[in-house]
């Protein structure tokens, strides 16, 4: 009897003991879980203040189809990659910048958007004595509460240190040989055969985005003609860099960005220009309502008028060569601030840009 008892309270503990183990690892995996969906709300809130605005969204896809410059034939002019091999035509693509102008170019520092262009912002050089754009770039706009009220962002500033496919624009150097025994400076323009195009088929949100498209050049320096390549290829500005900025699409306008645009207070015409103002600076927090161009509230600490040529400016010199070898560097992006990137989101389209130079010959000897 007595045996019977101890075994039965020993049951009983041992059945208590499994009941009590049991909802301890019923709590653990309720808290578990209750920690997972914390965390899973947790990640949710995150998305939803991280948000996209205007040219500050990754999700875009502008590809570089093809890319070709050239100079005119028979005038004396030449141009080049490397400072090494001229021709009257060159081809840039990733395979030319990226995998092949190492051997011959070893310290250039090319940029690609292998992945396609994504919108920065710049008002090319604000430091003549160097050749690099000041590209503005944002990771997005961000919210402190849920109704998407107030969006704020910040901008940094990119550093072109080392080569790099996977860029949000383009960026390289090209070398122009002048020979034509001219007494002075030749004045370098862009010919009539430059221009950009997009495919057929890009839809309007795309359209939007290449009408924001830009093309920098810095005039860098040059030497005279005997010079060796390690100094071509090294030429510095020496206090006298200057840029140009061409925007090729100045008075194209969407049926779609027209309508972004009423939502800012801003009555933007198709067939008209319309002032773009670029980041002159990196920085903030700012509000995104004082970022858009047009806009009154713009926070004019952070921007300045972009200052850009059209093709109706094409018979003034870009900039003079004399006779040797001129170096200068290539910028092509989407600009930001272009009214046309307001709030835009594209599928993806491939384009295809066309620079062509000339040159005057008004200083030539003659007899």
């Amino acid at each position: 009897m007595g045996k019977n008892l101890t075994s039965n309270a020993i049951k009983a503990t041992k059945t208590s003991n499994t009941k009590k183990n049991k909802w301890r690892l019923k709590e653990k995996i309720i808290n578990k879980n209750k920690k997972v969906i914390i965390a899973v709300v947790f990640l949710v809130g995150i998305l939803l203040i991280i948000s996209t605005y205007a040219w500050f969204t990754t999700n875009l896809n502008v590809r570089i189809k093809t890319f070709t410059m050239s100079v005119g034939k028979n005038s004396g002019l030449s141009i080049s990659l490397d400072g090494v091999n001229f021709d009257t035509v060159v081809e840039v693509s990733y395979d030319t910048l990226i995998n092949e102008l190492t051997d011959t170019y070893p310290n250039h520092l090319s940029q690609w958007a292998e992945g396609g262009l994504i919108p920065v912002s710049s008002n090319g050089i604000t430091n003549h004595n160097s050749p690099y754009f000041n590209m503005f770039y944002s990771g997005g706009v961000r919210y402190k509460n849920l109704d998407k009220k107030n969006g704020f962002l910040t901008t940094n500033m990119d550093q072109e240190l080392e080569v790099r496919p996977f860029n949000r624009y383009l960026a390289f150097d090209v070398f122009f040989k002048n020979d034509s025994d001219s007494p002075v400076a030749d004045e370098l323009f862009f010919d009539y055969i430059t221009q950009v195009s997009i495919n057929e088929d890009a839809n309007e949100e795309m359209m939007g985005l290449f009408n924001s498209l830009r093309i920098g050049i810095v005039k860098i320096g040059s030497v005279p003609m005997n010079t060796d390549t390690t100094t071509i290829q090294n030429i510095s500005c020496n206090n006298n860099c200057y840029s140009i900025i061409y925007e090729p699409r100045s008075t194209e306008h969407t049926d779609l960005s027209i309508e972004r645009a009423i939502k800012y207070g801003i009555n933007l015409i198709d067939g008209q220009p319309f002032d773009t103002y670029a980041y002159r600076k990196a920085g903030g927090p700012i509000i995104v309502d004082h970022t858009v161009s047009g806009s009154p509230y713009m926070d004019m600490n952070y921007f300045e008028l972009q200052e850009t040529i059209t093709e109706e400016d094409f018979s003034n010199p870009l900039f003079t060569v004399p006779d040797g070898v001129t170096k200068a560097r290539i910028y092509i992006w989407i600009e930001g601030q272009d009214i046309d990137s307001l709030e835009t989101d594209s599928e993806g389209a491939d384009i295809t840009v066309s620079l062509g130079f000339l040159k005057n010959t008004q200083g030539y000897y003659t007899e």
